[in-house]
This record gives C-alpha cells, sequence and structure tokens, in this order.
C-alpha cells in the first residue's frame, strides 16, 4: 500500500514551491503543529483574532475520484481552481480521494522570525525528516501509554473509593460489579481491585486448615493430624484440599505500614506522650491501670514506639435461625487517642473462626497469633 501524501502549503513549503510541497503525513502534521504554535502566540493580539474567525468557520469535505492517473490530474485542476477561490488542496488518500479544505491560504501570515523556524525543513533532507518521522511515532506512543496508564489509575482511584463506600454501607459484591459497569468503561471488577490493593499494600492472608466442625485448628500439637481428634472428621476432602481454612491476617504487615506513615507515626506516639506528661494520680485512661503499670516493672513498653494493644474474642449468630456460631477475635491499639482507637477503620481483626459450632480447643486457633506476638515482642 503507498504511503500517504498531503499537500502542505506552509510558508516553507510555499517558499519552495508556489503551489506547495507534498509531505509524508507525519511531516505534514508536524508543519501543521508548528503552524498551531505560532497561532497560539499570537493568540492575544487583535489583527490575529480577526483572521482566526475565518478559520475556524472552514469546512473540510473529501472528492473521491477513480483509480489511476485521473487522481493527479485531477488535483492539479483542482489546485488551479483553488487559486482563485478559498478552495485549499491538502492531498491524495490512500484510495486517490482529493482532500480539500474551505479555508484562506492568506489567513496565515508568518514574520522573520516564523520563517527561521520552519528553515530546517527543505527538500535537501529527506533522509532526516524521515528518521525525525521515526522519533516522533514514538513520541506519540509514548504519550498514548502515558495517557491510557493515568486513566486507568483513575479507573483504580474510583474502584477503591467504591471499595470504601461498600465497607461502610455493606451491599453485595454483585451490586459493586454492576455499579462499576454503569459508570466505568474499564471493565473492572471488585476482583481486580482487591489484586491492586493486595499488589499495593503487600497484605495477604494465610490459611490455616482447621476442622470442617470447627473443633480445632491444625497448628502446634494438630499440625501433622490428618483427622480431627474430637470428631474423627478427616482433614482433606476428595480432592486432597482442606475442607475449611481459618484466614489469618498478620499484624506485623500491618504495622509496618502505618508507622510508614508520617501522620499515622506521630498518631501512635499517644501512649508515650501521654506517660510522660502525666502529673496526677486519676485513671484518665488504660495506662493508669495497675496491669499496664506490672507490664511496665517487667522492663515491657520502654521504647517510644512499642504498641500496647487490648484483645478480645467473642461469638456471634450470622443468622436468625442461630444454626451458625461464628467467633470474631477483635484487637484495640492502645497507641492511639482514645477518640481513635476504637472507630472501626483503627480496629484489627487478625482472625475469624468460622462455624458452624464453638471451638473446642480455642487455643489451637490462637497459635498463629501468639507466634506472632512473641515474635513482635523479641524484636
Amino acid at each position: 500500500m503507498a504511503e500517504k501524501t498531503i499537500l502542505c502549503t506552509c510558508i516553507a513549503c510555499l517558499k519552495e514551491n508556489p503551489n506547495g510541497v507534498l509531505l509524508t503525513q507525519n511531516t505534514y502534521n508536524r508543519h501543521r503543529r508548528k503552524q498551531q504554535e505560532l497561532s497560539e502566540r499570537e493568540h492575544h493580539s487583535e489583527d490575529f483574532e480577526s483572521r482566526t474567525g475565518d478559520i475556524q468557520q472552514r469546512e473540510d469535505f473529501v472528492v473521491d475520484i477513480d483509480e489511476g492517473n485521473q487522481g493527479e490530474n485531477l488535483a492539479e485542476d483542482v489546485m488551479d481552481e483553488s487559486q482563485g477561490g478559498n478552495l485549499n488542496l491538502v492531498g491524495l488518500d490512500e484510495d486517490n480521494s482529493i482532500l480539500l479544505e474551505d479555508s484562506d491560504a492568506e489567513s496565515f501570515s508568518f514574520n522573520e522570525e516564523d520563517n527561521e523556524y520552519y528553515s530546517d525543513y527543505d527538500s535537501e533532507e529527506d533522509d532526516s525528516e524521515e528518521d525525525n518521522d521515526e522519533i516522533d511515532e514514538e513520541e506519540i506512543k509514548d504519550n498514548e501509554d502515558m495517557q491510557t496508564d493515568d486513566d486507568h489509575s483513575k479507573k483504580i482511584i474510583e474502584g477503591l473509593r467504591l471499595l470504601h463506600l461498600k465497607s461502610l454501607y455493606n451491599f453485595t459484591e454483585t451490586a459493586y460489579d454492576n455499579i462499576m459497569k454503569i459508570f466505568t468503561t474499564d471493565n473492572l471488577s471488585l476482583y481486580k481491585v482487591k489484586k491492586y490493593l493486595k499488589n499495593v499494600t503487600e497484605l495477604e492472608p494465610t490459611f490455616y486448615d482447621m476442622c470442617d466442625n470447627s473443633c480445632i485448628c491444625y497448628t502446634g500439637n494438630y499440625e501433622s493430624c490428618q483427622n480431627c481428634p474430637m470428631c474423627d472428621s478427616s482433614r482433606l476432602d476428595g480432592k486432597g484440599k482442606a475442607k475449611k481454612v481459618m484466614p489469618y491476617l498478620s499484624i506485623k504487615n500491618r504495622l509496618k505500614i502505618q508507622f510508614n506513615n508520617v501522620d499515622r507515626a506521630k498518631e501512635l506516639l499517644y501512649r508515650h506522650e501521654y506517660i510522660a506528661n502525666k502529673d496526677d494520680c486519676d485513671l484518665d485512661d488504660i495506662f493508669d491501670g495497675n496491669i499496664y503499670k506490672e507490664l511496665s516493672e517487667e522492663n515491657l513498653f520502654i521504647n517510644k514506639r512499642d504498641v500496647a494493644f487490648i484483645a478480645s474474642c467473642d461469638g456471634y449468630q450470622i443468622f436468625k435461625q442461630k444454626t451458625d456460631d461464628c467467633w470474631l477475635f477483635l484487637m484495640i491499639n492502645n497507641n492511639l487517642n482514645p477518640s481513635l482507637r476504637v472507630k472501626k477503620e483503627n480496629l484489627l481483626v487478625p482472625f475469624l473462626i468460622p462455624g458452624p459450632n464453638q471451638p473446642k480447643d480455642f487455643n489451637s486457633f490462637l497459635r498463629p497469633f501468639i507466634n506472632e506476638m512473641k515474635e513482635l515482642e523479641s524484636m
């Protein structure tokens, strides 16, 4: 397929040929871009405003002709007619269609500075023009990729905002996906947003096998068992996978994320500042209690960044029929101000014990949490 050529009538091309010069698509576009830049520089002048009034009213149209040499002859005829009217020959399309513009050639006037701006586009430098065309194509491709990445980032941010609303109002995953389909065209789903969030935060739960009747978790002494010692239920199903698992989300990794945030790190110094500024014996916070004082006497909480947690666990019914009994393990970060520590977004849930029954060996479910707390204590 022949490369598309367009007749350029800019000042540099008209200087070389009174009828203009046929250029490749990329070179013609570059001439037009430079012409637009010159137009923008003269935007505030009154003469330029009067001239651009006619430019904005021009209309483009295409005349199709038969293939062969008739295209060149008709192009010459139309170009001759354009000398006395407002038709400006742009060039020939790939199917030998003549591209015309209804515009005034005199509406673009250039001074000596403009001529110097176009002085590097002589016909003797065809090789360099081809090289510049390749560079321009690469720049355009890079700009398109950057715009695509920016658009995708905006869609991800919208998805994260909607995920925040989902956590506040607890609507379903189907509702989430349907909302994203209505307001975005990026084929964004809850699965993709969660995957992006996992890659950014590097938070991923660890799954521990447990009895399908919620008797034990296969940790510690039960780690190598293949059957539950309480109910004799098998650990694996017919496909060799665990019948039920307990997800555990690391406390240590979440603390790293919080301390990496400057504002959050300052908020986590509340415990140290409270004790340092305490000058009375009133019971204003948990740090005034006997338990904390006894732990402090054992050389705990020496560093100002040491974290004091309160752990709580209780069962709850997820159905009105009370057929399933789930257990939630909750942690409160006492290093935060009392006005912040009990807010929903500041509560930490390391694991959840799914039903249907109450755990018979609760310590087996606590094993991953205890191991991590020992690790944090030794740091």
